[in-house]
Order: structure tokens, then C-alpha cells, then sequence
């Protein structure tokens, strides 16, 4: 699973890396939880990127409470759940845009945070699907998004074990794939795949990371990134 991710660099940085105009306001995020704001490119407007809410609710949802269980989509099963089959069938994909992701290790007993980066690209994109929610009176629209998830490579496996998941990264080729709407779920699928391990590296942070939210505020800080020991 990957419930908690970042998005570090500079907006104009964003926007340089990806050929978009970001829409409204926008501030780094070292600790990206669920419900709060990511930043994605959808099929539908990919020469935007829109700020979305982390956590899909589907279109038919009584309401915006979110359900763990749409964080993620398991790529195995889209096609089987009827939350995610409409959105591919439909092309709702997007690129969800970050820069590292955390994962959790359990073995020792602890919950110890490791960052997961690329060695050669400082700006990435999971592969994501996106949804749009209104109230009945249609006065409230709420966007969100989920993040696709394959097996682990060895990279991640490390940290807990060789069935755990990880998220969809693309590489610069399937990027421009996974926002084409000419092709079938299927083909889209075939991108889920891991990400080569020779091209990720890991180290561990903080268990500063493990909370999301602290005495009420948001808990973002770029001393969340730096390596365990190192504050």
C-alpha cells in the first residue's frame, strides 16, 4: 500500500518538468496523507495539474468519508471493482505527481519510515485514477484520487516482505501511455508493473513521518526527508 507520499519541489519547477499550468495555489508537501491535496494530470485536461484530494470517493458515495480500502487500487483488480472498473473503462486516469513515497518497517516491532526515491529522475509520477463527487444539490463537487499499486520489487520487499505492494511508477514513455485514451484498460494495465530496483534508492526517517496530523495542525516539515539520525 502507499497511504503516505511527498511533493518537495518548487511550482514553477512543476510546471517546467511536466509542460502544465498548475491550477490555484500550491505548497510542498513533505508527509502527503490521505484527504488532503496531491497533485495530478488528468486525461482530461493534461495540460493542467489540478490539486485533488488523496483517497478516491466514487461519484455514487452518500458522502466524502473516505474508506481506506480506496486509497490504493490493486492493478490485479481494477477490472474486477466496481469503484475502479468505470474510471479506466472511461479513461479517467491521471498522473499523480511526487517525488518520494514512505513506507513502513514492522519487523522489528517498530514502525520505522523509509523513503523510497529514484536514483535519475527528481520529479516522478504514479499511476493514479481519478473520480468526481457532487452533492445532491450539486453545491459541493469533491475530486479525488487513488493511487495504482503491483507487487513489490526487492527494493521495497525489503522492508517488509516479498508479497508486500508498492506503488505504480511510470517511467517518461508510459506517462504519455497511461493519459492516451486510445487504448484498452488491458494495454494500460500492462504498464503496472514494479519499477526496476537498480533505478530506486531507500534510506530511513524520522518516526517524526508516522503522524500525519499533530495537536491539529498538518504535519509538514522538510526535516521530515532527512535521514534518520540526521535532525
Amino acid at each position: 500500500m502507499c497511504a503516505r507520499y511527498t511533493l518537495t519541489r518548487a511550482e514553477k519547477e512543476l510546471a517546467k518538468m511536466y509542460n502544465v499550468q498548475i491550477s490555484g495555489p500550491f505548497q510542498p508537501n513533505y508527509n502527503l496523507a490521505p484527504t488532503q491535496e496531491g497533485l495530478v494530470i488528468t486525461a482530461d485536461e493534461p495540460r493542467i495539474a489540478q490539486k485533488m484530494h488523496f483517497g478516491l470517493i466514487p461519484y455514487w458515495a452518500e458522502s466524502t468519508k473516505l474508506n481506506i480500502n480506496t486509497l490504493n487500487a490493486r492493478s490485479e483488480e481494477v477490472m474486477e471493482k466496481k469503484t475502479f472498473a468505470p474510471l479506466i473503462k472511461n479513461h479517467k486516469t491521471c498522473l499523480v505527481l511526487a517525488d518520494s513515497f514512505y513506507e513502513w518497517d514492522r519487523k522489528s516491532g517498530q514502525s520505522v519510515p523509509y523513503r523510497f526515491m529514484l536514483k535519475d529522475r527528481g520529479v516522478f509520477a504514479f499511476a493514479g485514477l481519478w473520480s468526481q463527487w457532487k452533492s445532491r444539490d450539486g453545491a459541493e463537487v469533491y475530486r479525488s484520487f487513488t493511487i495504482m499499486t503491483t507487487r513489490a520489487n526487492k527494493t521495497v520487499g525489503k522492508v517488509h516482505d516479498p508479497k508486500f505492494r508498492m506503488p505504480v511508477i511510470l517511467d517518461k514513455f508510459a506517462e504519455q501511455f497511461w493519459l492516451a485514451k486510445e487504448f484498452a484498460p488491458s494495454d494500460l494495465l500492462g504498464l503496472c508493473k514494479p519499477y526496476p530496483d537498480e533505478k530506486m534508492i531507500a534510506y530511513p526517517v524520522s518516526t517524526a513521518v508516522n503522524s500525519a496530523v499533530i495537536k491539529g495542525a498538518i504535519n509538514n516539515s522538510s526535516d521530515l526527508i532527512l535521514p534518520m539520525n540526521s535532525r
